[in-house]
């Protein structure tokens, strides 16, 4: 059967934010219940750890099989953060059906990327954090930033969400295209310190070196540290009342806790629980607003895996129209 080819203008046009939101809880649940499957990333080095080759880039593959889908699939990115592009991310998924032994689509992976990103951080407001934020900081005003905007902004009750970024031409013009289009109130924060005085914080930065100083932040500050490097001090760090994070393994080799993993100031037993622990109820401390609670969600590609595989399945049951193209009958030819 022909693989089908989803670009990614399709995917822009007919993914529903509230229908990812539930597949991404789902597939948080069912992770936390043994019934997915997703190995730590594999992180292949480009030159982005200074070592060689010197090309300051890296590739990473997330493979994945979701029981509740019964799909197999695969998401491979490369950044080449020196490449002469607009945005330094590319990435693909590939979906399998293991009971046909065939690949059953190839789709662009930016855009998934973007949201799926983005409902990590929803799911953090809403599930993990102890009532209902009304003032979100977002340091960092990339790529990344304006799914957090557009997303948080669509499915949660926010009244403010103010951006920092070191480039304030980028929180600008960030903020001005964005403005029009958001409920909530969306603001350039003149300092990095503006922006940490919010009910949360999400860190969605290229940073190698952390964006957030200690002394900007209250004891019960609620911080979401989405970013493949080093963004918070271990001050920080070793200052939480509750440790979240998505996938244990993974969380200490990238992204904010990887760097004390590394010197091994942090292991598994460090970690409080994982998203998944809380939203089945398997967490049973009491997570208050007095507390100081760090959620790293770092990524998995089961959340990838699961929505692009429900996404191609709505599409084939929406239109017989898309485009395919048969590999293996090209390859016999």
């Amino acid at each position: 059967m022909p693989t089908k080819l989803y670009s990614k203008r399709d995917i822009q046009q007919h993914l529903e934010y509230d229908s990812a939101l539930e597949i991404v809880e789902k597939t948080y649940v069912e992770t936390a219940n043994d019934r997915v499957l997703n190995p730590a990333k594999l992180t292949m080095h480009l030159g982005d750890d200074g070592e060689w080759p010197d090309m300051n880039a890296f590739a990473i593959d997330m493979p994945a099989y979701v029981g509740w889908l019964d799909v197999a699939g695969v998401k491979w990115a490369v950044a080449t953060w020196d490449a002469d592009k607009e945005i330094p991310i590319s990435s693909q998924i590939l979906l399998f059906d293991l009971d046909r032994g065939e690949f059953t689509s190839v789709m662009e992976g930016m855009y998934i990327t973007g949201v799926r990103t983005a409902l990590q951080s929803v799911v953090g407001l809403k599930h993990v954090y102890p009532s209902e934020p009304k003032t979100v900081g977002l340091f960092g005003a990339g790529f990344q930033a304006e799914f957090q905007v557009s997303v948080i902004d669509s499915l949660l009750d926010v009244d403010e969400i103010s951006v920092f970024d070191v480039d304030e031409e980028a929180a600008e013009t960030l903020v001005a295209d964005l403005n029009s289009q958001t409920d909530a109130e969306l603001l350039v924060a003149d300092s990095p310190k503006t922006a940490s005085n919010a009910d949360a914080i999400v860190t969605v930065t290229d940073s190698k070196t952390p964006v957030l100083a200690e002394r900007w932040l209250d004891d019960s500050a609620f911080i979401i540290a989405l970013g493949s490097y080093q963004e918070l001090t271990d001050e920080t760090i070793r200052a939480s009342d509750h440790l979240v994070v998505d996938h244990p393994e993974q969380c200490l080799q990238r992204g904010a806790l990887s760097d004390a993993a590394d010197r091994g100031e942090l292991t598994l037993s460090d970690l409080d629980a994982t998203v998944g622990e809380i939203l089945t109820g398997g967490y049973h401390e009491e997570i208050s607003e007095d507390d100081r609670t760090i959620f790293v969600p770092i990524g998995l590609g089961s959340l990838d895996i699961s929505i692009a595989e429900s996404f191609h399945r709505a599409q084939q049951a929406r239109s017989s129209d898309i485009r395919e193209f048969a590999f293996e009958s090209a390859l016999r030819s």
